[in-house]
């Protein structure tokens, strides 16, 4: 897994009995060959290639094909958890690792979760052959009666075009509140909050200046605003970075303003308590 990694998945995965590698991540994405050193007899790897999350970079064209090599060697399955890529602010999609793979080695993960709303619990796989009659045994276990009326309307919303139009929107949207947020850090935490570019997703990391990110997070909670450690997305003895994951989708321009001079306020907090 990737390290920093999404911790829900973490957790199916540890309640599926897997034992985890964490494997890090730097400006191409996954360390694919670190990976296959450490964990050289490994039968999975997740991965979010087209987002990395947390720290939203994407996973160059050369990284995945190395995946998709090492996939293909080992015998091993992907799974790639494709679940924002569809809010991208100027970037170029880079082809997904399902849309590369030659030998039926990647399980492709989708979610309406992202693109809808947080409610509408439905996802999807796109799964190779070989792994079809199984999945479809399992997911009849786990569930006799899936949600098939919300199902049948997403359909229609989608075969009508309006999915569609709703991402475009979305995208518009999205961006405003991005800009928002980079405007609102320039404005009240220069020199405290440094956000790295963020081109893709519904949210963006903040690198803090002389101060600690457990205890900023805290602060800032306390002034009802959340800003959560990057610290929290690792598991491995590697120290991260002090730095914060910021949301933006539900948050409008005004309110970022407005949040983001409480997270001023709980950064000073947090220097003057370290003093």
């Amino acid at each position: 897994m990737e390290e920093p990694g999404y911790p829900g998945a973490r957790s199916a995965l540890l309640g599926a009995g897997a034992r985890i590698v964490p494997v890090p991540v730097d400006a191409e994405g996954l360390a694919v060959e670190t990976g296959a050193r450490g964990a050289g007899d490994a039968r999975l790897a997740y991965v979010t290639p087209s987002h990395q999350y947390p720290l939203g970079v994407p996973m160059s064209l050369p990284r995945r094909l190395a995946l998709l090599r090492w996939a293909s060697r080992a015998g091993a399955w992907v799974i790639e958890d494709d679940y924002d890529s569809e809010f991208r602010y100027g970037a170029r999609p880079v082809p997904c690792l399902h849309g590369l793979d030659v030998d039926g080695r990647v399980i492709y993960v989708g979610s309406f979760s992202k693109t809808l709303f947080p409610a509408l619990r439905l996802g999807f796989l796109v799964v190779p052959p070989d792994l079809q009659d199984g999945l479809q045994a399992a997911r009849a276990a786990a569930d006799q009666h899936p949600p098939v009326l919300d199902q049948a309307v997403l359909a229609d919303f989608i075969g009508e075009g309006h999915f569609a139009r709703h991402l475009r929107r979305m995208r518009m949207a999205y961006h405003e509140r991005l800009d928002a947020l980079t405007e609102a850090v320039a404005r009240f935490c220069h020199g405290a909050l440094r956000l790295r570019p963020t081109r893709t997703g519904l949210h963006a990391i903040a690198d803090l200046e002389q101060a600690d990110a457990g205890r900023v997070s805290r602060e800032a909670a306390a002034r009802g605003v959340e800003a959560t450690p990057l610290a929290a997305y690792f598991v491995g003895r590697r120290k991260p970075v002090d730095a914060l994951v910021l949301g933006f989708a539900a948050v409008r321009p005004e309110a970022a303003r407005r949040g983001m001079e409480r997270l001023a306020a709980a950064i000073e907090a947090a220097r003057a308590s370290a003093r």
